[in-house]
């Protein structure tokens, strides 16, 4: 009970709250192919009205949350007109593809982004900055980190509005038959994946396909071991005499013994790959309580804290999409008051994002006051008790130290090369990354 109190007396006081980027689950599509959505958009409308469009990868509940969002603005805004377009999270979270459509002219007033994407749009001067429209009253709601998590030389850029965080599912009935304990070290990971493991289903299942998400899922397990990709400064690789070989080391020893869904049905955001039993765990995140509460109530799955290494410290990452206008649409500042709006203002409207259509912490102040009852039932106060505290946000890096550390997953996965020399490649590799002008 001391640690339940405990664990609400931070989320209220917000003394680790982050915010960062990660995924959604994914049911069945929904709208346009995003090639529609490259063409030459229709931005008219009757009456002479502003057209808004927002993309988003979101589905089932949760899109239809942003077309409740959109009538509602258009109620208080008669002269807007909000119209939501539905893009593929691959097409979504490729960042050629979805900043080819903004070089072209052809992309949305409103958008997504996420910590590993922020500074890319950013720098590419896509961003519409919201500086002047964050009051010293707004400001204050916010928690720091979050706003930090959003700001980028000064200025900040998008309105986060959901925190989530990585844990390990599973099947509880597995475990049960064979008198298993969910696993707290990496070492029961593996040994539960052994033991678990069918033809027919996997023993863990962790993000291989390329994309925001793959380095959100094993960063983590980086941080458990003590290592890192920078130096806090920035200045320097941090994988050369960490304990980063131990991560490498450890999962392609799984892989050798055929314990990793390396080609899981679908990307690792969505839990129904667990809860239609292809794998008996799988590493995934808050956001996917709220399927579990309806559409896989009647499945066994449990969640404990990512398992550690022997003598390594509990960790998970913090992510959360935010919300951003188009510095290139000829509407910024209609899109700016909207995303403003919608995330800055009326607490009630990102409390119904956080509670009612899915589960995360919010980033503000007043939304957590409100919602505080959600994180005390079922799943959620897992997260609450064991796992919040333990999190560390998703880091800004620049697009190539991203790729680097996702190559060094690439290898480790599906490549021959020791994990001594996959961290001795990666190493060198950031060290000329940071030497470029």
């Amino acid at each position: 009970m001391k640690r339940a109190i405990k664990a609400l007396a931070l989320l209220l006081a917000g003394f680790m709250l982050v915010t960062a980027g990660c995924g959604s689950a994914v049911t069945k599509s929904v709208g346009p192919d995003v090639s529609k959505l490259l063409e030459a958009p229709n931005t008219k409308a009757d009456g002479g009205k502003i057209v808004l469009r927002l993309w988003t990868f979101h589905q089932a509940m949760e899109y239809h949350f942003w077309t409740w969002l959109a009538q509602q603005y258009e109620k208080d805004h008669p002269n807007i007109e909000i119209r939501i377009e539905y893009v593929s999270s691959d097409d979504y979270f490729s960042s050629t593809r979805l900043l080819s459509s903004f070089a072209s002219g052809q992309g949305p007033d409103l958008f997504f982004v996420s910590s590993a994407t922020i500074r890319r749009f950013a720098d590419a001067g896509f961003l519409y900055p919201l500086t002047d429209l964050f009051t010293a009253k707004i400001r204050d709601d916010f928690y720091p980190a979050a706003l930090d998590n959003v700001t980028v030389d000064q200025e900040i850029y998008a309105v986060p509005f959901e925190m989530e965080l990585l844990g390990l599912f599973y099947n509880e009935r597995m475990f049960s038959q064979h008198r298993l304990d969910p696993p707290e070290t990496w070492e029961e990971m593996m040994r539960d994946a052994e033991l678990l493991r069918t033809p027919d289903i996997s023993g863990l299942t962790i993000e291989t396909y390329d994309g925001v998400f793959k380095n959100f899922s094993w960063l983590p397990f980086l941080w458990q071991t003590g290592g890192n990709l920078l130096a806090e400064d920035g200045s320097r690789s941090a994988l050369s005499g960490s304990q980063a070989v131990k991560m490498y080391g450890f999962f392609r020893d799984m892989v050798e013994r055929g314990l990793l869904n390396l080609r899981p049905s679908r990307p690792t955001t969505d839990i129904g790959i667990l809860a239609n039993g292809e794998t008996a765990m799988q590493v995934s995140g808050t956001w996917n309580i709220r399927m579990l509460e309806t559409e896989f109530a009647d499945q066994p799955i449990g969640v404990v804290p990512l398992p550690v290494p022997e003598g390594g410290q509990p960790a998970t990452i913090a992510g959360g999409w935010k919300m951003a206008a188009n510095r290139q649409s000829e509407h910024a500042e209609e899109a700016a008051k909207f995303v403003m709006w919608a995330f800055a203002g009326d607490p009630g409207i990102p409390l119904k994002w956080v509670s009612d259509v899915k589960f995360a912490y919010p980033p503000r102040k007043s939304v957590m006051e409100a919602g505080i009852q959600n994180y005390r039932k079922g799943l959620r106060v897992v997260f609450t008790d064991r796992v919040f505290g333990t999190e560390r946000e998703e880091p800004q890096l620049p697009e190539e130290i991203n790729r680097i550390f996702s190559d060094t997953i690439q290898e480790m996965l599906f490549g021959d090369i020791a994990p001594e020399a996959i961290v001795s490649k990666a190493d060198k590799a950031i060290g000329n990354a940071l030497a470029q002008p």
